[in-house]
């Protein structure tokens, strides 16, 4: 009798330390950018750990995900979002590792039926809040998602053949049946995003923002510039993207070209994925020294098959207006003519070297082909990523928004880089180029 009554107590305590409660939440990462999910909290001895749907991976990837658990590629049970940490009364303190995000610390609270919290960087910036209540809600319903996304891409796509192949048929079966499957909008972002990389095109991308986002991004509060000097001769420019750094380049550009010690300017655009046309008009105006043909961009609204010279040079030239007017001007118009203007400013005449790697994209590749061409420039790296098409995003339903590829690009001389990139004229490792490149300007002394 002694014994029950020790092990009754026993059980008592236990689940009196161990506490479990199912959230529908929402993950806002601020710009609009909220995602619907579900987070399961479990209480226990001081300790919590917060999950969202166990098996995501397989919703996502299908039955390639169990081979993913064997080799240690995807996350224990298939969850995607854990944190982890302490528990002081009502107060959490915790760890997580966000896809996309990376780790980031959490500080939240868990009081009555509510779940709240901000995930932080190791500065302790605020990267995302939390907010949640509790539900019996076990998925979302994204069933009527499916057919709104497909009517969008159809009618904006920038030619009906995209369409025609067979990992376009595999993409669509793979989304219809993610849109059946998926809980929350992490499986349903990650799940397509993923599936369109497969594509024989890129540039189809699915975004979840409350707001429908800007052609041009917000200025950023971090730097896209960096100068340095490397030496007496010789000048380096990094530029991290072509969204938020028109205005830094139109700072620095002309104390680099005002000054006649630089002999040599490395412009390094590894991992910079390209942004809008504005930056890019900003740079070439510095260190174009004729007009410089470019390439071509083709719509729906065009003709064509494949490229066609005599049809391509009848197209209107491009004039560098923002990267809105030009989108906007891509959904009316047959294409245009992409041609960088010699500029009336005084402009860069030494030795020119660009760097790249596999994560140099869009806007980027058709300057880094056009220099490399022309021999004004000497390309150093790794190929660049071969995403080049001209996208713009279309609201589809409520939060859900679908970045559509609406124009083609073919060089001056005929060669689609989309899904093919740039080749360097030095192949070395991305990591080595800079160093190579100052060699190379040390043997030309």
């Amino acid at each position: 009798m002694r014994s029950t009554v020790f092990f009754l107590l026993f059980l008592t305590i236990t689940f009196a330390q161990k506490k479990e409660s199912h959230f529908k939440s929402e993950i806002d990462f601020g710009n609009g950018t909220v995602f619907s999910t579900f987070m399961d909290l479990n209480l226990e001895k001081g300790q919590f750990t917060i999950t969202s749907p166990e098996n995501a991976d397989v919703r996502i990837m299908g039955g390639k995900a169990k081979l993913g658990r064997l080799l240690g590629k995807s996350p224990k049970k298939g969850i995607i979002v854990t944190i982890k940490g302490i528990q002081k009364a009502d107060s959490l303190f915790g760890e997580t590792n966000i896809p996309m995000v990376g780790k980031l610390k959490f500080r939240g609270t868990v009081k009555n039926e509510s779940l709240s919290g901000e995930f932080l960087s190791d500065d302790a910036t605020a990267i995302g809040l939390l907010s949640s209540i509790i539900s019996t809600e076990e998925k979302n319903d994204y069933a009527a998602l499916y057919p709104k996304i497909f009517k969008t891409i159809e009618d904006n796509i920038y030619s009906a053949s995209a369409l025609q192949s067979p990992e376009w048929k595999k993409f669509q079966a793979a989304i219809e049946k993610l849109c059946q499957d998926a809980h929350d909008d992490i499986e349903m972002f990650l799940g397509f995003n993923i599936q369109s990389q497969k594509l024989p095109f890129s540039h189809l991308t699915l975004l979840i923002a409350k707001d429908e986002p800007g052609i041009e991004e917000a200025a950023s509060p971090k730097k896209s510039v960096f100068f340095e000097v490397k030496n007496t001769t010789t000048a380096y420019l990094q530029i991290k993207n072509f969204s938020s750094s028109q205005k830094e380049l139109a700072a620095i550009l002309p104390e680099i070209v005002g000054n006649p010690a630089f002999k040599n300017l490395i412009i390094d655009l590894r991992d910079n994925g390209g942004g809008g046309i504005d930056p890019a008009f900003e740079l070439a105006k510095y260190i174009v020294t004729e007009d410089m043909e470019v390439g071509y961009f083709v719509t729906n609204k065009l003709q064509y098959s494949g490229y066609q010279p005599e049809l391509f040079h009848a197209l209107p030239i491009l004039q560098p207006k923002s990267t809105k007017d030009f989108t906007n001007e891509l959904k009316t118009v047959p294409g245009v003519k992409l041609i960088f203007k010699k500029s009336k400013n005084p402009v860069f005449t030494g030795n020119l070297y660009v760097l790249t790697n596999g994560k140099t994209g869009s806007t980027c590749e058709p300057m880094v082909y056009a220099l490399k061409n022309s021999k004004k420039a000497t390309v150093v790296g790794e190929k660049t990523y071969g995403g080049m098409l001209a996208a713009v995003p279309f609201n589809v339903s409520g939060n859900y928004t679908v970045m559509v590829p609406i124009a083609d690009f073919y060089t001056y001389d005929g060669i689609r880089l989309d899904r093919v990139g740039v080749t360097p004229d030095i192949a070395v490792k991305s990591d080595e180029a800079l160093d190579k490149t100052l060699a190379l300007i040390n043997n030309k002394k």
